[in-house]
């Protein structure tokens, strides 16, 4: 169904381009006319061909060799339609004759009927004429091209409209039996009980039918009057006499018909169909089986499909809604997340809408956000399988369904807003087949089986409800909060409903750029961003930056799309106050920058906790609105796992994504395979920049000045990803414990944690010693009176699992040799031997560039203070080493000579490693 979807939003998109020449336009046609038949014949039976400087499509079908050309309403400006038709004859050597090549020509115009009489008579020699409601027709999935192409050369007439070749032309039908004259004669008696002010009475009694002829939809047209949905089309039922007759003879229609007017709409296979005034049209298609058509909001039209329920890993349910529109490629769909199998969807008030499934039901609001949001929130459903529902007000619906028995159905009031359930009617019958009401609410119509042991039969019953809606005042519909909601609440996917200012807000980037607008309908101004060309890879990232906006919708840290194009090209967003580029300065102030870290944090832990990761997190991203901070531009996303695919991937491995300097390492080198870590690393970089006004260089940690944020952004931009916070959650801790006021002082925690890594082994205190130490790199009194006590073979472990931070301690360390606060003897000594310990555990693990900066640092220290007693622990050690530790060890003297010049007596020791040796010999 998806590529249903893709070549109607693709339609919608070349039907609404006015800048294109002919030439492009009819070569966009074609090719989607060649896409067309290729989803029914094989890949190269079908070809584009040049007909003299036109396009065309040829195929083959049924041993037949087949021609298509093309033709535009010369109305609008488009190709003579005359001189078209005699190029294709010249430029084919169509000639007439039986057995040459058959050859319809496509005649598209802006309305579905067109004038094609002339079209006729200039073809009638040559071949058929195939108008837009026909191109509509296969778009939609209604009929094969190739085989409504077949069917009007099978009819022997050069032009027959869709309805002629769809309907079957059926109009007598056997009638219904009033009930009050055939009790006597029914199987069983329809007993019902009633609850409040409703009353139940059968009205009529249907003719046996086989199980597959059976009713599945039923809507209410007039008085006594009903339209009652059948697999051979839609029939009409008068209510008082029981006389009935086919008012729409077409085969596959299923679901509620929708009456407006005197026109109606009707699913029919995966497409839904219009009839109006004697014309059939496809107005929409690619729907799932058992797709629901409903009345949205000013009676248009909507479709249900898909289910919410998967048996795959993470998320991956087709459910939707969708905004249908007025012709095919108008439709706007709204993926759902509601991870249950919806069975109906009934329209509430404004875009709000009541999905009805096994187990839960849930109320969505389109306007805000496509998530059903959490368990807690949703309604538990009174009846079994909930196929059938029905608004009573906009706050209150009913459901009917068997009772799961097969002897016996109900009806109950579900109050959307208490979240509760009440039974209205429940009757001794098989199966709910159908259910309508009148527009005034009062009375409504339910269609269900008579009990029958004979499963492949049924008998229909028609049952009349009346006394529904309890008296009282009706809930008034939720105000409008904002003039952004104006603009959600009207969306309907049409680029004529803004108006762009010439020039875009910034020079032009990516793949899109980004105009002031102002929504017409509503004269509020917002934001219009419009993607460059036709580009797939374009499409697919602005596809990925609306799915995720309207699936966190309801997060005010991530910024809404208020409305879309169906083919990805554009869509409409709040327009920002401002961006963090352009508020670096102000955001240095403490709380300020908090604010920001802490709104950015909680957009992303939505994200990422239905598995999305952002992917490009930079100043130009984060954009004040109404006063908080939201995460923008989604268009580099990581979808969840499951949902991608080789083609749906934006790079691939050893292809860099994100910002340079502000994307984490990992994302050059496989930007699928990676965790939320990512995101948080460019969190870090962003806030490194806001202190240093710096751009970020790639795999450069941008570390701020000394301070409580220093060691957020270390501990953030760790080169390696399992060594950032794991999760937002995480990462706001590591906020609090760094800048928060009530902090414990590093220098107490420090103490403390030693205490429990010398006397309890505790090795995550190590490790968050470690991680202490490395985010205060200027603490004296830290490093020599903490650090320094601490046992190595104890915090082993915690040394070795982050080698580039135990680097950096070392480093730290090294450098407090030089401080302006001068050591004791005593300290010194503790930190020479510290150095020395860390140097054994490096070499004897073979971390040769942690065991070159230990005795780098022990050295310099040594050199500095010329310590005697660990001085002769250093000559014991080195005397043991070879091979490559003594290499790395000689090349750490040289550098160091001030400390070589103390360990003179190796030079001339037989017993110590000749590099060694050499090392100190040549200091």
């Amino acid at each position: 169904m998806d590529e249903v979807r893709e070549l109607l939003a693709d339609y919608g998109q070349w039907q609404a381009d006015d800048t294109a020449t002919e030439l492009d336009r009819t070569e966009q046609l074609a090719d989607m006319v060649a896409a067309l038949l290729r989803r029914y014949l094989p890949h190269d039976a079908v070809q584009r061909i040049d007909l003299d400087g036109y396009p065309g499509v040829s195929y083959d079908f049924d041993g037949r060799d087949h021609l298509v050309s093309f033709a535009m309403d010369p109305d609008a400006g488009r190709l003579d339609v005359g001189r078209a038709i005699t190029r294709t004859v010249r430029a084919a050597g169509l000639t007439g004759r039986s057995g040459d090549t058959r050859w319809a020509l496509l005649y598209w115009s802006h309305n579905h009927a067109g004038p094609v009489d002339d079209l006729v008579d200039q073809v009638e020699a040559f071949g058929i004429v195939l108008d837009r409601s026909h191109l509509d027709a296969a778009l939609t999935g209604l009929r094969p091209l190739a085989e409504l192409i077949r069917d009007v050369y099978r009819r022997r007439r050069h032009h027959v409209p869709l309805a002629d070749l769809l309907l079957t032309g059926e109009s007598a039908a056997p009638p219904w039996s009033r009930a009050a004259d055939t009790r006597p004669q029914l199987p069983v008696d329809v007993v019902t009980k009633t609850w409040g002010d409703a009353a139940a009475e059968p009205l009529l009694i249907a003719p046996e039918r086989k199980h597959e002829d059976r009713p599945t939809g039923m809507a209410w047209t007039g008085r006594n009057t009903l339209l009652v949905t059948c697999p051979k089309g839609l029939l009409h039922l008068d209510t008082a006499r029981g006389h009935t007759h086919w008012h729409l003879p077409l085969t596959g229609c299923h679901g509620a018909p929708l009456v407006r007017g005197n026109e109606l709409l009707v699913m029919c296979g995966s497409a839904l169909v219009r009839w109006h005034d004697g014309q059939l049209t496809a107005v929409a298609g690619g729907f799932e089986d058992g797709a629901v058509l409903l009345p949205g909001p000013r009676e248009e039209p909507w479709v249900q499909s898909g289910s919410g329920h998967t048996f795959s890993t993470g998320e991956g349910g087709t459910l939707a809604l969708t905004r249908v529109g007025e012709r095919a490629g108008d439709q706007l769909r709204y993926p759902l997340r509601f991870e249950a199998p919806v069975r109906s969807t009934v329209w509430l008030d404004r875009r709000r809408f009541f999905l009805a499934a096994d187990g839960h039901s849930a109320v969505i609001d389109l306007a805000q956000t496509t998530d059903a949001g959490p368990a807690q929130d949703w309604i538990r459903t009174p009846v079994h399988y909930p196929g059938h529902v029905l608004r009573e007000s906009n706050n209150r619906v009913l459901l009917a369904a068997s009772d799961g028995s097969g002897v016996g159905i109900g009806v109950h009031r579900t109050d959307v807003g208490s979240r509760t359930s009440a039974p209205v009617v429940e009757a001794r019958l098989g199966a709910v087949l159908a259910l309508a009401q009148e527009p005034d609410g009062q009375s409504a119509y339910l269609l269900a089986a008579l009990r029958d042991n004979n499963p492949a039969h049924i008998t229909p019953v028609l049952v009349r409800i009346s006394g529904l809606r309890p008296s009282g005042p009706q809930p008034a519909p939720v105000p409008v909060a904002h003039s952004y909601d104006r603009v959600s609440q009207s969306a309907r996917g049409e680029r004529g409903d803004y108006a762009l200012k010439p020039r875009p807000l910034a020079p032009p980037g990516g793949q899109a750029e980004v105009f002031e607008a102002t929504h017409k309908p509503s004269g509020t101004v917002v934001a219009f961003k419009r993607r460059f060309g036709w580009r797939e890879r374009g499409a697919r990232r602005m596809h990925r930056e609306v799915d995720i906006a309207q699936r966190l919708g309801g997060n005010p840290h991530v910024m809404p799309v208020l409305d879309y194009d169906p083919a990805y090209s554009w869509f409409v967003m709040p327009k920002a106050e401002a961006t963090a580029e352009e508020k670096q300065t102000e955001l240095q102030h403490p709380s300020r920058l908090r604010a920001l870290v802490e709104a950015v944090a909680a957009g992303l832990a939505d994200a990422h906790e239905h598995g999305w990761i952002h992917r490009d997190i930079k100043p130009a991203n984060i954009l004040l609105l109404d006063g908080r901070w939201t995460v923008a531009d989604w268009g580099l996303v990581r979808r969840p796992r499951g949902q991608t695919s080789t083609a749906g991937l934006l790079t691939h491995t050893n292809a860099a994504i994100g910002t340079a300097g502000f994307a984490a390492p990992e994302l050059s080198i496989d930007g699928h395979d990676v965790t939320a870590a990512s995101d948080i690393y460019s969190l870090g970089q962003l806030i490194g920049w806001i202190f240093t006004k710096t751009a970020p260089q790639t795999n450069v940690p941008l570390l701020p000045p000394p301070g409580p944020w220093y060691g957020v952004v270390r501990q953030a931009t760790q080169l390696d990803p399992a060594s950032r916070p794991q999760n937002i959650a995480a990462f706001l801790d590591l906020v609090e414990r760094e800048t928060g006021a009530g902090s414990e002082l590093p220098i107490v925690r420090a103490q403390r944690l030693l205490e429990n890594v010398n006397k309890k082994n505790d090795t995550a205190a190590a490790a968050q010693l470690f991680t202490l130490a490395a985010d205060q790199p200027g603490s004296y009194e830290l490093y020599l009176d903490v650090l320094t006590k601490l046992k190595v073979t104890a915090a082993s472990r915690a040394l070795l699992d982050n080698p580039a931070q135990t680097a950096a301690v070392v480093q730290a360390l090294t450098r407090h040799a030089a401080a302006d606060d001068w050591p004791t003897w005593e300290e010194a000594d503790r930190a020479v031997w510290w150095l020395l310990d860390v140097a054994r555990l490096a070499a004897r693990e073979k971390q040769w560039a942690l065991l070159d900066t230990a005795v780098q640092g022990m050295c310099n220290w040594d050199g500095r203070f010329d310590r005697w007693k660990p001085q002769d622990d250093i000559k014991d050690w080195m005397r043991g080493l070879t091979g490559h530790a003594a290499s790395i060890v000689a090349t750490a003297l040289r550098a160091q000579p001030e400390g070589a010049r103390h360990l003179h007596e190796l030079a001339d020791d037989r017993r110590v490693d000749q590099a060694i040796r050499s090392a100190v010999h040549a200091v």
